[in-house]
């Protein structure tokens, strides 16, 4: 990763912690353990505790556990070479054990690529139910275990049937045995497993639900809307639209979704759950033409290339007013920035 590189999202981090005094210093000389640690939640935690440890001195040890650890290193070598960030081959879908001075245990690990949902719907099963089941085993045998956070997903809500943002505590009805639902329905459980021991074990647990999140360590080859968009204008590909443009989606930047999550860790109440997004909703045609202004030139725009998959209201984003009061976050990179910041990363060369 070239300096420039580095130092924009260096600053991106610190930007997001500056507020909270009160939770860098509750993290200092913690031992954090991540699943799912390679993936894009994982990554940009890795570059917060990078941040926080080098411009604040709060010695944070970092386990990254992952099925596959062989690519990260050479990709983000500026992380992978450091001393208190360590990686940890593991697949959660076995039982493991955490290192047993870990303090907060992040369960990230998770399969949401779509395509993978069709293609293997058991490994993406296996990953969500057994993978949580292990690693609150794991977490059950910590003396020290001061906050299990488990990283579900916005998707649990069900389809939302009416406009506007979803709170934590909105539902909506999901097929029952539906293979295209395998994700919604092993998330669903995941979240039953987790109260489960949060009751039985009395394992200090909660829960944050992402809603899209964007950034660097995003990977473009991912079957969502923005990755589609920004792959097609940065290769000069006509824009293809599915409905007639009026989706609402809200995408936050991977510093704000790490420093959420950290502080979901410190100020967590016990049960509770978080939206874990932006609440500036954009349409799918306005953030075509937010991205296309980087471009040049402007890419052709085609709408309703699959009409049929529109329903007449299509909104998935958060209310995150809860969020904002419960933990004290709030978002650093506005939409625009988010925009400019997350095709500035896949537009310049990677030297």
């Amino acid at each position: 990763m070239s300096h420039s590189r580095f130092a924009e999202m260096r600053q991106d981090c610190l930007n997001a912690c500056a507020a909270q005094p009160e939770v860098r210093a509750a993290l200092a000389r913690q031992h954090i353990a991540v699943t799912g640690g390679t993936g894009f939640l994982g990554s940009w935690i890795a570059e917060m505790v990078a941040a926080l440890n080098d411009h604040y001195q709060l010695g944070i040890r970092l386990d990254l556990y992952a099925r596959n650890i062989s690519e990260w290193p050479q990709q983000y070598p500026h992380l992978a070479q450091r001393d208190d960030i360590r990686l940890r081959s593991q697949d959660v879908r076995s039982p493991f054990e955490l290192a047993k001075s870990t303090s907060y245990v992040i369960h990230a690990a998770g399969i949401p690529n779509n395509r993978v949902h069709a293609s293997d719907p058991l490994r993406v099963h296996q990953t969500t139910v057994a993978g949580i089941s292990n690693t609150l085993d794991a977490a059950s045998q910590l003396d020290g275990l001061l906050r299990f956070l488990n990283v579900s997903s916005c998707l649990v809500a069900g389809t939302p049937q009416r406009p506007g943002p979803l709170s934590e505590n909105d539902v909506f009805p999901v097929p029952v045995g539906q293979l295209h639902k395998v994700y919604v329905d092993a998330k669903r459980s995941a979240e039953m497993l987790a109260s489960i021991y949060r009751s039985q074990y009395r394992l200090p647990l909660s829960t944050v639900r992402p809603f899209t999140l964007t950034g660097a360590y995003q990977q473009l080859d991912r079957p969502w809307a923005i990755n589609n968009f920004l792959r097609d204008i940065l290769t000069g590909s006509e824009i293809r639209i599915h409905g007639d443009g009026s989706a609402r989606r809200s995408y936050l930047y991977g510093s704000d979704a790490a420093w959420w999550t950290l502080a979901a860790l410190v100020k967590g109440v016990d049960g509770e759950v978080y939206n874990l997004g932006s609440d500036e909703a954009v349409s799918h045609l306005e953030l075509v033409k937010l991205i296309s202004a980087h471009a040049a030139p402007a890419p052709r725009v085609a709408l309703n290339t699959a009409p049929g998959k529109q329903p007449a209201q299509d909104d998935l984003y958060p209310d995150v007013s809860a969020t904002q009061r419960r933990l004290g976050v709030r978002q650093t990179c506005n939409l625009e920035q988010t925009i400019s910041k997350t095709y500035r990363w896949f537009a310049q060369p990677r030297a």
